[in-house]
């Protein structure tokens, strides 16, 4: 029987740590420009992705440091909430006009907070759900991410002209002061880990095993291929004259609606070491739907039913795509170094993401959004077939060790 107390758990830790990102990297830059801040100034906004995506360099100490009776998680989890907490009471006296420089190092340390509150949370998931349970446990991720995403982007900006900077920040730091009371109420179940590695937790270790080293490989070819099609997706739809506020409406509302639903049931089916399957039947929605997006490039196809069926189903793949890899990450992590493992694989998911994006309006403009969209597609079905494979293999090496 799932527990579900630890499935709401999960919720709450999960948009406890993406709504600050969400605030800085979508709300922030929009509002901060309305208040006539510089371009430069805003560019430098960009890098406020650096923490997720290298906070693997410090995931090993919160394998290393922690109080057994406080709990193994919650030593971290409730400082850095406390710690963001402070951050956006400070921001709430920092107007986004006055002292740019100022709010963008306070951002700076608040992210830092909250990308290794998100290192505490995947490992939390991992020790605290049983082995045949964690793809609820990721689903309980990935509704939170969702609806933290909606919290600090969203909603924000939606709150910010009706009440103002302050008032739409005190919003934030309420929220966040009721999280810090429900993760004090948190209760952690005790772990007896097998202690087979030798040394401390560290990036080495991960390196040194072979199972996951295959992991690192699955998340970089599976995922190497989604910047390219993600990062022009938006432009495309602007450039079919779609109004920006239809697009915020279908990939909102009714994106995040199918996706949460779409995730559920992939949830709900994902058992009995079928990884590999849900992966390449995905794998194969995933291209189709990078070839429809070719088509309706290339023969200039303006139906925006059409257009937003595809962009939509593509939505509803990666919150799935999301469900599986996550899981099949955790079950196939060291126990003793489960933050270590994750930080890597994801930030190597970030990495590859965000290198594909940048990649991906260069070629778009040599090859325009129809052949960008091709590429996207055979790639697709490349890494899809390489990764079922590479999952197979880990599945039959594992399941001769349990042997």
């Amino acid at each position: 029987m799932r527990n579900y107390k630890t499935l709401v758990s999960i919720t709450i830790l999960a948009i406890a740590n993406t709504t600050p990102l969400y605030f800085a990297t979508v709300a922030l830059p929009t509002i901060m420009r309305s208040n006539g801040v510089s371009l430069t100034i805003i560019g430098l906004f960009g890098g406020l992705m650096l923490p997720w995506a290298f906070k693997f360099l410090w995931a090993p100490l919160l394998d290393r440091y922690y109080s057994i009776k406080f709990g193994k998680r919650k030593s971290w989890l409730i400082p850095l909430q406390i710690l963001m907490l402070i951050c956006l009471i400070i921001i709430y006296n920092l107007p986004p006009n006055q002292h740019p420089e100022l709010l963008f190092g306070i951002i700076i340390a608040l992210l830092i907070c909250a990308a290794t509150h998100y290192l505490a949370t995947s490992a939390f998931i991992l020790e605290q759900v049983d082995s045949d349970q964690l793809r609820f446990g990721n689903y309980a991720q990935v509704v939170g991410t969702a609806l933290g995403s909606f919290t600090g982007g969203g909603l924000f900006l939606i709150a910010y002209p009706q009440f103002g900077w302050q008032n739409s920040i005190l919003t934030l730091v309420i929220v966040n002061l009721i999280f810090l009371v429900i993760q004090s109420l948190v209760r952690e179940r005790k772990i007896i880990i097998e202690t087979e590695l030798g040394g401390k937790p560290s990036l080495i270790n991960f390196l040194n095993r072979k199972n996951t080293r295959n992991l690192l490989y699955l998340c970089l070819i599976y995922r190497g291929c989604e910047g390219l099609v993600m990062g022009m997706q938006q432009p495309f739809l602007v450039d079919k004259q779609i109004a920006i506020s239809l697009i915020g409406k279908v990939l909102g509302a009714s994106g995040l609606s199918l996706s949460l639903l779409a995730s559920l049931l992939v949830s709900i089916c994902l058992r009995n070491n079928r990884e590999n399957i849900w992966l390449l039947i995905l794998g194969i929605m995933r291209s189709i739907c990078y070839l429809a997006l070719a088509t309706l490039a290339y023969f200039t196809i303006n139906s925006q039913t059409l257009i937003f069926t595809v962009v939509v189903t593509n939505m509803a793949c990666r919150s799935m795509e999301m469900v599986v890899l996550y899981t099949f990450f955790m079950q196939n992590c060291e126990p003793r170094q489960s933050a270590t493992d994750m930080s890597i694989l994801l930030c190597a998911e970030i990495i590859i993401y965000s290198s594909g994006m940048m990649l991906s309006g260069y070629l778009a403009k040599l090859l325009g959004y129809s052949g960008l969209f091709a590429i996207g597609s055979v790639l697709s079905l490349v890494s899809t077939a390489v990764c079922a494979y590479i999952i197979y293999k880990i599945i039959i090496r594992r399941n001769q060790y349990l042997l």
